[in-house]
């Protein structure tokens, strides 16, 4: 095996394996691209561009929303950085941090990168990524130290969307492993209910009009994985699965007419530790101590199905 890989542009790098492409960007140690047999996999964003709607990003120190940027622990309340023209602090902090490489071969990577204490978030973490390829498709770990000298809070993310071959996410195949849903307004889904008629994709049906949601309580298999699953109209089937790390997954439908490719055209499937505003409920929250570290890991692999 060649120990180089292809740089594709700036602080960005190419992971080849048989069929399958992945690009990895130093900007936030994300994910820009996968493909496999010339097909897309997740819908990524051109090289050179800024990365819209948190497309394959990490989620770090907390996934989604924390209610008006403020949340109490160990007695003393914070205020995070709002995000522009809104009432949440939505996604972390490490989105745009500059990851360095660590090490690298033709179908891996290992990148890393310290969030240092400020305000909102007065502790310092470090964070490890690792992408790679192989015959079960794409493997990312994520593995976060807290190098402070207190406890901190800590949940995370990842926002990969997977692309439906041109298609509307109305017209997919989905199974989703969760028995219950968070529900809530704008965004702030906190309460949880078992799944019904309406949300209930433990077996496979056409999405539809649904809009999906946030799930917990997932089935796993023998090896402790999750598994969410897109069968797409051009016959090919894409499963994200996520390990024991992750008891959450969010699927977001992309309904905003903001989203790069359109309105309904891509699937957000996010694995996720704790639910939303989870600074806040406590629901999932983590408690780091000094020199603590959190490991997960989640992967994407595909196949035909017809």
């Amino acid at each position: 095996m060649n120990s180089l890989i292809d740089v594709g542009g700036a602080g960005e790098h190419t992971l080849r394996w048989g069929e399958q492409e992945a690009v990895v960007v130093e900007a936030g140690g994300g994910l820009r691209t996968y493909s496999a047999a010339g097909a897309d996999l997740v819908a990524g964003y051109p090289a050179g561009s800024v990365c819209p709607s948190a497309r394959g990003q990490w989620l770090v120190p907390w996934p989604n929303r924390i209610r008006d940027g403020r949340y109490t622990f160990a007695g003393t309340e914070h205020r995070t950085p709002l995000d522009p023209g809104k009432t949440t602090a939505i996604h972390g902090m490490v989105r745009w941090l500059p990851f360095q490489v660590l090490a690298r071969a033709e179908a891996s990577i290992e990148l890393g990168t310290v969030l240092t204490a400020r305000p909102g978030y007065p502790w310092t973490l470090r964070i490890w990524t690792r992408w790679s390829l192989g015959e079960r498709g794409l493997t990312s770990e994520l593995v976060v130290e807290n190098v402070s000298d207190d406890d901190a809070p800590y949940a995370a993310g990842t926002h990969p969307y997977l692309a439906l071959g041109g298609g509307l996410v109305d017209d997919v195949t989905v199974t989703v492993p969760g028995a219950t849903i968070l529900l809530g307004e704008h965004g702030m889904m906190t309460q949880r209910t078992p799944v019904d008629n309406d949300n209930d994709f433990r077996t496979a049906r056409i999405v539809g009009e649904s809009q999906l949601g946030l799930y917990t309580d997932l089935s796993r298999d023998t090896s402790g994985l999750a598994h969410t699953v897109l069968e797409r109209p051009d016959g090919w089937r894409i499963a994200l699965w996520q390990d024991e790390a992750w008891p959450f997954v969010l699927l977001y439908t992309a309904d905003s007419v903001s989203v790069a490719e359109g309105r309904r055209r891509s699937l957000a499937v996010e694995p996720m530790t704790a639910a939303v505003d989870a600074f806040n409920t406590g629901d999932g929250l983590i408690t780091l101590e000094p020199g603590g570290t959190f490991t997960g890991t989640w992967g994407i692999s595909a196949s035909r199905w017809r």
